[in-house]
């Protein structure tokens, strides 16, 4: 039986290898298509009515005495490195004075307590007692949501790996600017060029990725948007599972991630909503594709590419073993 079963499996690969012989991949057989967030998250405006309901968010969710919130919208899960966020923002505080760090704070709109991470009240409680670490536990709707893009002054993201980043886009989206470790999808957030070229998913064949910090952290040829202050890991293991064989595990470390956000709190108000606007404009352009309408044209467009492409392959007939 096992021989059977083993002459079959050849068999089997050998059609596959005949049919990859007889029919190369083209360009349009694989294509990117990116997430796309929904027109719910958008700039207000304290010139806008709804500017109420973002100072009510704020009040209920900090205290008066606040002026620069970093925010955290992400689960409590062990790859989103919530702990990491937590140390860098302790790091950060150490650097002001007592009467700066009082009208500081980090917002976490996660689960507090979670198996798949830790207990992120009891982190705060030890390693950052002396600052203001608020939570965010109540399911919200998207508009909901958007007030708190809009209390935030920053939003971060230094998950080890992640594949899109939908938090970081949101929030670029309510036009509030971002830090991100640089690793999977997170990259194409950032607005990355080389040699003054838009990166896009298609350059990534040929470079791969842009993880190396002892590549291009410092390489005078990259540049990226005034949205972003991107964090290089720096230290990468290859981990794995049998679902996922491998997948880098990038860790940045928090040292550079609180001087990033050093970097933005530094920034008065108007210069941090300008860098804010024009991350909205360009998650919004129609070469990046990050809005929900543009994904869907997106995908219409590809969809309607491989319809008109198509061509069936060499019929193959079946027999019973």
């Amino acid at each position: 039986c096992s021989d059977l079963i083993m002459n079959i499996s050849k068999q089997t690969v050998a059609i596959v290898k005949d049919v990859a012989k007889n029919k190369p991949r083209t360009d349009w057989d694989c294509t990117y298509l990116p997430h796309g967030v929904n027109k719910a998250f958008y700039p207000i405006s304290k010139f806008d009515d709804e500017y109420k309901k973002v100072e009510a968010a704020k009040n209920r969710l900090t205290d008066e005495d606040v002026e620069f919130v970093l925010f955290y919208n992400n689960r409590n899960i062990r790859r989103k490195m919530t702990s990491d966020v937590i140390m860098a923002f302790k790091e950060f505080c150490d650097r002001l004075t007592p009467e700066q760090a009082k009208k500081v704070c980090l917002l976490m709109h996660t689960q507090p307590v979670d198996d798949n991470g830790t207990n992120l009240p009891e982190v705060a409680r030890v390693v950052c007692p002396d600052y203001k670490v608020y939570f965010s536990d109540r399911k919200l709707e998207p508009n909901e949501l958007n007030h708190l893009f809009n209390i935030a002054d920053v939003t971060i993201n230094i998950a080890s790996n992640e594949g899109f980043g939908l938090g970081t886009c949101e929030s670029l989206m309510a036009g509030t600017p971002i830090i991100v470790n640089v690793t999977g999808g997170l990259q194409d957030q950032c607005g990355f060029r080389l040699k003054n070229k838009l990166l896009t998913a298609d350059d990534y064949l040929e470079i791969q990725s842009l993880h190396d910090w002892r590549k291009w952290e410092n390489n005078k040829d990259l540049t990226h948007g005034e949205w972003v202050k991107p964090v290089w890991p720096k230290t990468r293991a290859l981990q794995g599972s049998p679902q996922t064989p491998y997948i880098f595990d990038d860790r940045a470390d928090w040292v550079d991630v609180s001087e990033r956000i050093y970097e933005w709190y530094k920034m008065d108000n108007d210069e941090r909503e300008a860098c804010g606007a024009k991350g909205r404009e360009f998650v919004m352009t129609e070469e990046i594709g990050m809005s929900g309408e543009q994904m869907s044209k997106n995908f219409i467009r590809d969809m309607d590419k491989a319809f008109e492409m198509w061509k069936p392959r060499k019929r193959y007939s079946i027999f019973k073993a």
